[in-house]
């Protein structure tokens, strides 16, 4: 995927403008996070169903309805005959820990549902218009926009902040899953995500000039 981001993108970059090519792909990765969220919300509404009956987790055939919301809840488990059947949302214990001869399928973290291939395709979708616009056109861009007086402390700067907001992702994405959403089910994070990259392609829309062709002796008067 390194190689392709690398590589792909460069290509229409050179013969689309780049305002025009960074605005498109932007609106597709807000569409792609969007449909992760929409991916995993579903998922979490069509695992299989669970029963109230000799059910031991608390919220059993109430607040907790399916394989996901039992999941959800780090202490329980998800017993049934088979992945799609009705099954039970116990309190593993000694006596009582899906080991019956029927219990074939178990679950404790991950739940099976026949809409599970979506977060692949969603996935992909979102890599393409990623790494064909943002993903590359953002440092092009970057080191296109700022006057010769300036470039290198800008250039610096901006590197930084780059990979600091990156760490930071990296760090607060499982803790944003918790707090937004449900262990199992991340559309919450991704959401919030998509609302984060509308803001931003609103402000490009606004405020980013085209610099195709554009030497960077006359850069600053793009801005003036």
């Amino acid at each position: 995927s390194s190689g392709i981001n690398a590589e792909w993108p460069l290509r229409p970059g050179e013969k689309v403008p780049r305002r025009k090519l960074l605005l498109s792909t932007l609106l597709g990765t807000i569409i792609g996070l969007a449909l992760l969220g929409g991916a995993y919300f579903s998922i979490s509404k069509t695992t299989a169903l669970v029963t109230s009956t000799n059910s031991t987790c608390p919220g059993s055939g109430t607040v907790i309805l399916n394989c996901g919301a039992c999941v959800s809840n780090s202490d329980c488990v998800f017993c049934s005959t088979d992945k799609s059947s009705e099954g039970r949302c116990i309190l593993p214990t000694v006596s009582d820990n899906c080991t019956e001869p029927d219990m074939k399928y178990m679950a404790q973290d991950v739940c099976y549902s026949p809409y599970s291939w979506t977060i692949i395709a969603a996935m992909v979708f979102y890599i393409a218009m990623f790494a064909t616009g943002i993903g590359t056109l953002a440092w092009t861009i970057n080191s296109e926009i700022y006057p010769m007086w300036v470039r290198g402390y800008a250039l610096s700067i901006s590197t930084m902040t780059n990979w600091l907001f990156n760490l930071l992702i990296a760090f607060t994405f499982l803790d944003l899953t918790r707090i937004l959403t449900k262990k199992t089910f991340r559309y919450g994070a991704f959401w919030l995500y998509t609302g984060i990259t509308v803001v931003g392609w609103i402000i490009f829309y606004f405020k980013l000039p085209e610099t195709r062709g554009v030497p960077l002796e006359r850069v600053e008067q793009l801005f003036s």
